[in-house]
């Protein structure tokens, strides 16, 4: 009998309902965690202003300096990179700091507009601004049940962001609302697809998501907008721009990769393999073979249209396939979190011991990843483990993820339409009126 009653506690304890007493402690702690994070980086933002840093928004003064002198100087100027660091020095950058600017010329015509406006006003407006689109984007995908995306107010994804002063935001939005729309407002979705070519690193599984699921209005359109863009910033930067671009990028590449200490910031398979010892030719290989994995991986996955297990694994197979990214981009990861849990608390479908360790785990990385005393490669394990939590909930019940979208709970917005001519593969499945 008494084996019995430790069996049974066993298996309880294996198994998290949603609402259980031990899933709302765990929730509680998480939040003690996550809000103390938050509170520290107000505070150390809040210092940083009144001591008159530069440093104080994280990385915006970097951001800002460059469509500040994009509208002073010719923009290929930004391309020169010891010619645009005595720029921001002369802006009030510390000498010691170095910003290049990476990004393709159309990324200029997103940093033209701060070029008036003083930096603190300019940090409100591009981090509420951006915020707020990402909030819209993850928030349709889970409306009928809004207060799950509550934490994401206080996510370390969502706090280190903020204190960095990046794009994080931005992309999460551009991404997780494209492919939110894709299969029901092909055009906007190509539109919002189209304008995350100013961070092509971050889209490069969005080709391969959308020909799988036969998008190919969205995808046309996504191809239309980059091009778009790039004629706009050519007329109105000058010709000269592309070049300049194209011929600074082996020069940031090298500079980028001896600064050994960035590696930690990168949640990426190639920088996991170099902190682990690796050459880098032997890491850029296992990038590129991950990266292939990936691709397939996806393109397995939206075969049935863009349901919202296929967008949670796009969203985390974006960091195990791209050779470049920093942990302010993370907030997708936030989004892909919000894809998978939310279909199944509305459902109050419980969860696994072990899946309970990967959310967790997959919650608080960045945390980890920003904590000095902490040097193992923490992302990649952790990134690919919650992609294999994704595509085990995606094949639990034995169904295609567009079916199991919305018998489990999940928003119509990630319906695959019923087949009509090239716009989509998979089940017929009505698609909602309030799609946004």
């Amino acid at each position: 009998m008494a084996g019995t009653r430790v069996l049974a506690r066993v298996r309880a304890f294996g198994e998290w309902q949603p609402r259980d007493t031990k899933s709302v402690v765990l929730c509680a702690a998480l939040a003690v965690i996550c809000g103390t994070l938050l509170v520290t980086y107000v505070e150390k933002i809040l210092v940083g202003y009144h001591a008159g840093s530069t440093k104080a928004f994280g990385d915006f003064f970097a951001l800002w300096s460059y469509g500040r002198i994009a509208a002073t100087h010719p923009a290929s100027d930004l391309y020169d990179m010891h010619l645009l660091h005595t720029l921001q020095v002369a802006l009030g950058m510390p000498a010691a700091e170095q910003n290049p600017f990476p990004y393709p010329p159309t990324a200029i015509l997103l940093f033209l507009p701060f070029s008036r406006i003083p930096v603190p006003v300019g940090y409100l407006i591009w981090i509420g601004g951006t915020f707020a689109l990402f909030l819209w984007a993850v928030l349709a995908t889970c409306w009928r049940s809004p207060a799950i995306v509550l934490p994401l107010l206080m996510a370390p994804t969502t706090t280190l962001t903020m204190s960095g002063g990046q794009s994080g935001f931005l992309s999460g939005a551009l991404l997780i609302g494209g492919m939110r729309l894709a299969a029901s407002r092909p055009v906007l979705s190509g539109i919002l697809l189209g304008c995350l070519s100013y961070k092509p690193q971050l889209a490069l599984l969005v080709p391969v998501a959308l020909v799988a699921a036969g998008l190919w209005r969205c995808l046309a359109i996504a191809c239309v907008t980059a091009i778009g863009l790039a004629v706009a910033a050519t007329i109105l930067l000058g010709w000269q721009v592309w070049p300049a671009w194209l011929a600074m990028l082996p020069a940031y590449a090298q500079m980028f990769d001896a600064k050994h200490d960035l590696l930690k910031l990168m949640p990426t398979v190639e920088a996991s393999l170099r902190i682990l010892g690796f050459a880098p030719t032997t890491a850029q290989f296992g990038q590129a073979a991950a990266a292939l994995a990936v691709a397939t991986v996806t393109w397995r996955s939206f075969r049935h249209g863009p349901a919202r297990g296929a967008v949670a694994a796009l969203l985390v197979g974006t960091f195990l396939s791209t050779p470049h990214a920093l942990i302010y981009d993370t907030p997708m990861i936030a989004g892909a979190l919000v894809l998978l849990v939310a279909p199944r608390w509305q459902a109050r479908v419980g969860f696994s011991l072990a899946e309970v360790v990967v959310l967790t785990l997959a919650v608080l990385f960045p945390l980890l990843m920003a904590c000095r005393v902490f040097t193992l490669p923490v992302s990649t394990p952790i990134l690919l483990a919650l992609l294999v939590v994704i595509l085990a909930d995606g094949a639990r019940l034995g169904r295609p993820r567009s079916e199991r979208s919305l018998a489990e709970g999940g928003s119509a917005r990630f319906a695959t339409p019923a087949i009509s001519g090239s716009q989509g593969r998979g089940p017929a499945i009505p698609m909602s009126r309030t799609t946004g």
